[in-house]
């Protein structure tokens, strides 16, 4: 058979990874047979790109991007049908665009979206992959996940991460604090000059699903709005929650 190695040990440590809660550098190496040495170096180019996260423990386990590929809870295609209605519904509520994402990694990405009906509205985002933490949807996302995963995506001391240095992580830490404890976060013109964007988590008992977006032209927007954007929004979110649970 002709197969590239070290992709089927990827593979095998990717399968491993997600039929059990956590793995260690040793256990992976006796179930690949491969050395102590080549299972950290498999771990941690999974671990770079969110496939595994490290806990306090030196341990492994799925990481965010892992978990979005594998879930049995709902799949992309399902999840942006089911919430159709709700993203009409705040769309007409709001009378601008609005956006459901998932997180992938370090990124979301857009997997469904409807437009306002105004001449001067956002478009569709259908398909973007966007940095997570410099999006609203994204950050209440990342607001709602564990300690530990936001250290691997996010490290706060000693290298950095993507587009962030350690400082810069740290700094989004205490930003996403805040969003933890309000339960809405607010993207003022930080993806798009011009476009404000108020975004909320939707999840179920086991955790994030995914997050709502309303974006609206800067011109439009004022801060006298945003209590009843955030209202809107845990409405929707509510509704494709209860369509979730069916």
């Amino acid at each position: 058979m002709n197969y590239l190695e070290s992709v089927d040990n990827s593979l095998r440590l990717l399968m491993l990874v997600a039929a059990k809660a956590r793995v260690g550098v040793s256990e992976v190496a006796a179930e690949l047979g491969v050395a102590p040495s080549t299972a950290y170096r498999l771990l941690s180019t999974l671990r770079y790109r969110g496939f595994v996260v490290q806990g306090h423990d030196r341990t492994y386990r799925a990481g965010p991007a892992l978990e979005e590929m594998v879930s049995n809870r709902i799949t992309r295609a399902n999840l942006a049908d089911l919430a159709a209605p709700a993203l009409h519904t705040l769309r007409d509520v709001t009378e601008e665009s609005t956006h459901l994402m998932v997180l992938v990694g370090r990124q979301v990405r857009f997997i469904a979206s409807v437009e306002s009906f105004q001449s001067l509205r956002i478009g569709s985002r259908v398909g973007a992959m966007l940095p997570a933490h410099r999006t609203a949807g994204g950050r209440a996302i990342l607001a709602a996940l564990p300690t530990e995963t936001l250290d691997q995506l996010y490290p706060t001391s000693g290298t950095t991460s993507g587009e962030l240095t350690a400082s810069a992580s740290a700094t989004l830490r205490r930003d996403l604090a805040r969003i933890r404890k309000q339960g809405y976060a607010v993207n003022n013109g930080e993806t798009e000059r011009g476009v404000t964007a108020v975004g909320s988590l939707v999840a179920d008992v086991d955790g994030p699903l995914a997050a709502l977006s309303v974006s609206i032209p800067t011109i439009r927007y004022s801060s006298a709005n945003l209590s009843g954007l955030v209202v809107a929004l845990r409405a929707a979110s509510d509704q494709i929650v209860a369509t979730l649970r069916g």
